[in-house]
């Protein structure tokens, strides 16, 4: 007598992946204009103007869970400690968005840099990811500062 096998489903495994971008291509400013002294550069998404401007930053993934967290970083490319304001978003249209606003600063030290951080607790939310699995950092950029890092974290299922 001959028996048949089933195959035996594959459980999930979830696999933590990290995102880090620079702030030249991760960033684009909010409003684009050609007056705008907000540059790409190798090092950063860099306001060498005289204005404050509106940088919004995204953040990407391979598919995946919601993110677990998003940072941004900071730093100073004149020397002064700046002041940065940046609101986080998550959601999308058909489900809702939230939104979080951090002040944090550059630090004098052009090799140095300042950090901020969103995680599910920042909207309002339970648990170890966003609700919602989009997200983006729109910061006020000085003059003298430079977006430099945006990293994030998220769960993939990758298989047994």
């Amino acid at each position: 007598m001959a028996s048949l096998m089933g195959a035996t489903p594959a459980s999930a495994a979830p696999a933590t992946r990290y995102l880090f971008d620079q702030g030249g291509p991760a960033c684009q400013l909010s409003v684009p204009t050609i007056s705008s002294k907000v540059r790409p550069r190798a090092n950063g998404m860099r306001n060498e103007g005289t204005a404050n401007e509106f940088v919004i930053c995204q953040y990407s993934r391979n598919g995946g869970g919601s993110f677990k967290y998003v940072s941004i970083s900071v730093s100073t490319f004149d020397g002064i400690d700046h002041a940065i304001q940046c609101t986080a978003m998550t959601g999308d249209v058909a489900n809702g968005t939230s939104y979080s606003s951090k002040n944090f600063s550059t630090g004098t030290n052009p090799n140095w840099y300042g950090f901020a951080q969103w995680v599910p607790s920042d909207f309002g939310q339970a648990g170890t990811a966003f609700v919602n699995s989009t997200a983006s950092v729109t910061c006020i950029l000085p003059p003298g500062a430079s977006i430099i890092l945006v990293a994030a974290s998220y769960d993939e299922d990758v298989g047994a």
